[in-house]
């Protein structure tokens, strides 16, 4: 179909055919190929970003927790757990 934005190549190598077969199965969708893999992608980028946002999100509260005193961190009791088996201190 024309249209005025670039298009981009996708080489639909085993692993890329593979998560679209599972996500056709799982959903139903009977979208064409390049269809499926932009509406893939955009989902992706979005779910990407709602990721890393959330991630921020929970290190900010840990920090503010910290900063706050409302949280017990006892750093000899994680080095001690992170030791590997019969290691002596």
């Amino acid at each position: 179909m024309p249209s005025k934005h670039p298009r981009i190549a996708v080489t639909s190598d085993p692993e890329l055919a593979s998560a679209m077969e599972r996500v056709r199965l799982a959903t139903g969708t009977r979208e064409a190929d390049a269809t499926l893999v932009r509406r893939l992608a955009v989902a992706g980028a979005q779910a990407q970003l709602e990721a890393r946002d959330a991630r921020r999100a929970a290190a900010d509260a840990l920090l503010g927790a910290m900063d706050a005193g409302d949280f017990d961190l006892d750093l000899d009791a994680i080095d001690r757990l992170n030791e590997p088996a019969g290691a002596a201190r």
